[in-house]
């Protein structure tokens, strides 16, 4: 409430309440939805990149670790190879 009362008074018409972007005037409608096949492409690539971060050290001490902990790797990549199939099948990765 206190805001209200200090803060200065403006036109409600003016240009400081229109929305602004790369300085060009909005036309018509600002609010549009969003397809969700881009969030969905999003989300695919954060993934696999962020599992590709984790298998670069990985590759690079391949011949230095342990016969155990190489299977875990190889499962580790096969999981990822299982991912990457089931969302080509069910069509995350076509963009349209």
């Amino acid at each position: 409430m206190p805001g209200r009362i200090l803060r200065p008074k403006t036109d409600p018409d003016s240009a400081l309440d229109t929305p602004y972007e790369s300085g060009i005037a909005a036309e018509g409608d600002t609010w549009q939805p969003q397809y969700l096949r881009y969030y969905l492409f999003a989300m695919v690539f954060v993934l696999f990149d962020a599992e590709t971060a984790i298998l670069f050290p990985w590759a690079d001490a391949f011949h230095q670790i342990p016969p155990l902990l190489g299977l875990q790797a190889m499962i580790f990549v096969a999981l990822l190879l299982f991912g990457l199939v089931y969302a080509w099948k069910k069509g995350a990765l076509k963009w349209e």
